[in-house]
């Protein structure tokens, strides 16, 4: 199922980078922005920062402190105020006091919801809106610890990689943009822009205890619309040939759980019906999975001028087809996948569904009364939420029928067939997320972008490369960002680490190459810089 209605666009009528027109012709189809002028502010510039040893133990040991710190969220979290296994995040707390000094004596901190973290540092001009760069301090848990080369919770440097659970996601980022922050501080920076530093505690589990409160306290205190624009993690960079890809979400696909509670009559063991409980939900599992969505891409997907920027920067390395299939305005979705792989685009023009738990029986020699599992999606902005709900309930209706089974879901209501009834509900219900705006007529999409170049093109970073292409693209996963939406639309997720000097993010092993780590320190603190001395002009 696809949705037909034309996704929010930016404010400048196009879904991304536009193409510019002289005189009728196309002259690119990937503008790329420019570096932006050097601030006047007298502080040293992050080129000059280097990649001493001094600098390198200092980070090591600032990221270390953090990542010893089990601040780990469960799906099974109480409230704050009730579960004592959020006291590991007054120990991170103390351990920021520590490591960063001028953060913590001249910014303002406030504790939101006990543990979530809020620093605010007053700007000169109140005619300049906030910048509020995000990240969060919880990490996911460690299923199993001996499966690690060195234990996760005990952060070890071999001279490269600096491992541990949170290393990539998302301490480095947390630490970066404390150690830009306290550089900048160092030097008694005097800020004409608001700089909002939010910090959550729970994005692991959606950010209902964490984001959610911090941005309500955020609107409450400045009100909707009030910030220029904002930062948090999401994606990295990526090389093709000689050309680095920068890619920040500039949007998220949605977020929904389906719960299938089956309930049917119970019994003895010894004389069970010819499908149990179990067996029927199995077969609505299988259905399920049997029948995927389908890929899709059209021009309102970010994913589209990613593509675009990669035909017209690395045309020895993209399919001799995808040039003329983008001007054409085709859905090559399939022909993509089939070309680049699974798990490299499917997720980029597909809604995705996994099925995540199922539970069900109580006693080897009872008849399972009921079952439940609980399928996630993860929508793409051509689909919609209840779109994927009536997909689900159209498909399992009539499979549950033949087994003699009602179905309740919405837009159906069916009265009880004598074996059980279906119930098909939703949990955290999130629609794909707006598409923050970009391309050569967005001022802060090029200072933002054109900070990226700065730090990461022809420099000495482990990323750095002769070019650098800043696009926007999509997420496949969510965000903090999601309950910040009302602040502003323009919304820019960002890591700047990639593939290879980032690894094994919610799994084994996990580990960031320390110099990439420095160099996200560099771009936080030049883009607080630059955005300092912007205007909006």
């Amino acid at each position: 199922m696809r949705r037909k209605e034309i996704f929010d666009l930016p404010a400048n009528g196009h879904p991304g980078n536009e193409k510019p027109q002289e005189d009728g012709v196309v002259s690119t189809w990937c503008p790329v922005s420019s570096l932006p002028a050097p601030p006047l502010d007298n502080l040293t510039s992050s080129a000059n920062f280097g990649n001493s040893k001094d600098l390198v133990k200092q980070q090591v040991a600032r990221l270390s402190a953090a990542v010893n710190v089990p601040t780990i969220s469960y799906d099974d979290n109480d409230d704050v105020d009730k579960d004592p296994r959020w006291h590991a995040f007054v120990t991170l707390h103390e351990v920021l006091k520590t490591q960063f000094p001028q953060v913590h004596e001249k910014m303002n901190l406030e504790l939101v919801n006990n543990y979530g973290l809020l620093y605010t540092i007053t700007g000169s001009s109140q005619d300049l809106k906030p910048l509020l760069i995000m990240a969060h301090q919880d990490v996911v848990p460690i299923p199993d610890p001996t499966k690690w080369s060195h234990p996760p919770f005990e952060a070890y440097f071999d001279g490269q990689w600096l491992w541990g659970r949170g290393a990539v996601d998302c301490k480095n980022t947390l630490i970066g943009i404390y150690s830009a922050m306290e550089r900048l501080l160092e030097q008694d920076f005097k800020n004409k822009r608001t700089i909002v530093l939010s910090f959550g505690f729970d994005e692991e589990t959606g950010g209902s205890r964490g984001a959610k409160h911090l941005a309500a306290h955020l609107t409450e205190k400045y009100g909707e619309d009030s910030m220029e624009m904002i930062v948090d993690e999401g994606g990295g960079m990526r090389k093709v040939d000689d050309v680095m890809y920068a890619l920040p979400a500039i949007a998220e696909k949605g977020f929904l759980d389906i719960v299938l509670t089956l309930n049917t009559p119970g019994g003895h063991s010894s004389a069970p019906p010819k499908h149990t409980n179990i067996g029927i939900m199995s077969r609505l599992i299988a259905a399920v999975e049997d029948h995927p969505f389908t890929p899709h891409i059209d021009e309102h997907n970010p994913f589209w001028n990613h593509l675009k920027c990669e035909v017209e920067n690395s045309p020895k390395t993209t399919e001799p087809w995808l040039r003329e299939a983008l001007e054409n305005k085709e859905d090559f979705a399939e022909k993509l996948i089939s070309s680049r792989g699974d798990s490299v685009v499917r997720w980029f023009v597909q809604t995705s569904q996994a099925v995540d738990i199922i539970n069900g029986g109580i006693k080897d020699n009872q008849l399972p009364e009921m079952s439940q599992s609980i399928i996630n999606y993860r929508v793409l902005p051509s689909d919609t939420i209840d779109g994927v709900v009536k997909a689900v309930a159209d498909l399992l209706t009539p499979l549950a029928n033949n087994l003699s089974i009602a179905v309740q879901a919405p837009g159906y209501t069916q009265l009880d067939r004598g074996s059980g009834i279906l119930n098909v509900s939703t949990l955290n219900p999130l629609p794909p997320s707006p598409i923050s705006p970009t391309g050569p007529s967005i001022a802060i999409w090029n200072l933002f972008a054109g900070t990226i170049r700065q730090v990461f093109e022809n420099t000495s970073e482990r990323l750095s490369s002769k070019k650098v292409v800043p696009v926007g693209t999509i997420s496949v996963g969510n965000t903090d960002t999601a309950h910040y939406l009302k602040l502003t639309r323009n919304v820019y997720r960002f890591s700047p680490v990639s593939e290879e000097t980032a690894k094994g993010a919610h799994t084994v092993d996990e580990r960031i190459d320390v110099q990439a780590h420095l160099g996200g320190i560099k771009f936080y603190y030049e883009l607080i810089r630059n955005m300092d001395g912007y205007t909006g002009d």
